[in-house]
């Protein structure tokens, strides 16, 4: 039967099966931990057990770790194409080297580009392929029965490619040497860290000779077929890693007949574990732990799982993201609200002091303007009535002088104006006898007042007194003009003043003002 760890009942419990060519041996993954759940035999009963535990258990992802000897390498350069036309190219090549059927996975080898002897651009290929469907298929066709969303079909090999590039000071060209609990001793060729070959070969019997010069003789085994591939430069040194405890590495080294172009390097696999937290195992130097450990941290992509046996897995990927994306939406909207709120309670405590605001200025403005009476007397309302008539009546703006006062100053160039007051109100004070007083009172009156001077100047003030009384009668010919008194001239006559100066002088000032009474209209 098959142990459960305690995290086997959680949602999305991740899983991992190690297939070998007699057993199968189930991994958990919870928490960043690994715990081994037991091995099965290949046999009828033991699917009937794993059938019972994926009943009890279907959900969480699956990925499924082959290690077989029914795996093939197959390197091939191909013409170089592009979208659909590469795929199609791809899809034949598959079924020329190994027929309908088989589980084939062709990567790109680096960045490597040749030319065809026509011409025409090519890549370097390596195509793979699960041949044994005997081995597989019953332990797929048992998830796909049981909806267990299965993540892709991987194997070993590919993993540990992906392993070396974690691995320190690796040579260009290594061979590594990893033991599998479920198949054995196998041996994989990597360049530039390109996986080239791989080949698996049963663990030696504990009765027969010893394991070292046993694994001396496959790898010598496997060097000649690199070789023949032209895989393995000739005369170049084999650089092999041994990834197991160091007792078998001191044996290796020690064996009797090792040949003098193949360098051992030590792996010591107790202190990679130890490093990556896991716990010694029992048993022979088995490389289970390490590997998993990888395929659950480095999440690789399906290599071999068609789509129809990975559908339930991108169910469980699209339930996942639907779910994600409600909670963000969830979240979103909780974020939304509480902004909503707290500005909600921000203007409901603005309008709170605008009210008061408004309040205090509606008791101000009532406290400073009384409201009236709501009744007036009869003669109140007549004198009103009579007020605003007359101001209807008598209303008076600067137009209609200053019209006039332009009118005169179009006529004489020679006087600048400097300021000019305008007024207006009943009974100004004539300057002059008030003989336009009507029966009826004073009439409305508009004052002008303005001060200008004689320009150009040069000097004769007696002509400059002339000029400004001539303006003086001009101004007095207007009809509405009633008064016109002169205030100020370019040279003071009176008996009081005091005239002093020189008539052969130079030019200065000619400055004079006058005022003139308008009567209303």
């Amino acid at each position: 039967m098959i142990s459960l760890p305690g995290s086997g009942s959680e949602l999305f419990n991740a899983r991992a099966l190690l297939l070998g060519a007699n057993r199968l041996r189930l991994f958990h993954w919870h928490r960043g931990r690994l715990s081994d759940s037991g091995v099965l035999e290949a046999s009828a009963k033991a699917r009937a057990d794993f059938k019972a535990y994926l009943a009890a258990r279907p959900a969480g992802p699956v990925y499924l770790l082959v290690d077989v000897a029914e795996e093939e390498f197959r390197p091939e350069t191909v013409p170089r194409a592009g979208g659909a036309d590469r795929k199609a190219l791809i899809r034949r090549q598959q079924a020329r080297l190994f027929g309908p059927g088989a589980r084939v996975y062709a990567e790109r080898q680096g960045c490597e580009q040749r030319r065809e002897p026509g011409g025409r651009r090519a890549e370097r290929l390596l195509f793979t392929a699960l041949s044994g469907r005997g081995l597989i298929e019953p332990w797929v066709e048992l998830l796909c029965a049981q909806k267990v969303p299965l993540q892709g079909i991987l194997s070993v090999p590919a993993l540990l490619q992906s392993l070396l590039r974690r691995l320190p000071d690796i040579a260009p060209q290594a061979l590594l040497l990893t033991l599998q609990s479920v198949s054995g001793w196998r041996q994989s060729f990597f360049a530039n860290g390109q996986l080239k070959a791989s080949r698996i070969s049963a663990p030696p019997d504990p009765g027969g000779p010893p394991a070292a010069a046993l694994l001396l003789a496959e790898i010598e085994q496997f060097r000649r077929y690199l070789a023949s591939l032209r895989l393995m430069p000739e005369g170049q040194p084999l650089d092999v890693y041994v990834l197991a405890d160091p007792a078998l590495q001191r044996a290796l080294a020690q064996a009797p007949g090792q040949p003098p172009d193949l360098r051992l390097h030590d792996l010591d696999l107790g202190r990679l574990e130890r490093q990556r937290a896991l716990r010694p195992q029992p048993g022979p130097p088995c490389c289970d732990q390490l590997l998993l450990q990888h395929l659950f941290r480095t999440r690789p992509a399906n290599r071999y799982a068609t789509a129809a046996e990975r559908r339930y897995a991108r169910l469980a990927t699209a339930r996942r993201a639907i779910h994600a994306g409600a909670g963000l939406l969830l979240l979103g909207g909780l974020i939304h609200s509480g902004l909503n709120v707290i500005n909600g309670l921000g203007y409901r405590q603005a309008a709170a002091e605008f009210a008061g605001q408004a309040g205090r200025y509606r008791a101000a403005q009532e406290e400073a303007q009384p409201l009236p009476p709501e009744t007036a007397p009869p003669g109140a309302i007549r004198a009103a009535v009579a007020s605003a008539a007359r101001l209807r009546q008598d209303r008076a703006t600067p137009r209609e002088a200053l019209a006039l006062l332009g009118g005169a100053l179009a006529r004489f160039p020679d006087i600048r104006p400097l300021t000019i007051a305008w007024a207006h109100g009943p009974g100004m004070d004539a300057p002059a006898a008030a003989d336009d007083a009507s029966a009826d009172g004073p009439r409305y009156r508009q004052s002008l007042t303005l001060k200008a001077r004689i320009e150009p100047f040069a000097g004769d003030y007696r002509a400059a007194i002339a000029r400004v009384r001539e303006f003086v009668r001009a101004l007095r010919a207007l009809t509405p003009v009633r008064v016109v008194e002169i205030e100020a001239l370019p040279l003071d006559l009176s008996p009081g003043a005091v005239l002093q100066g020189s008539g052969g002088g130079p030019a200065g000032a000619a400055p004079f003002a006058l005022k003139a009474l308008i009567g209303a209209d």
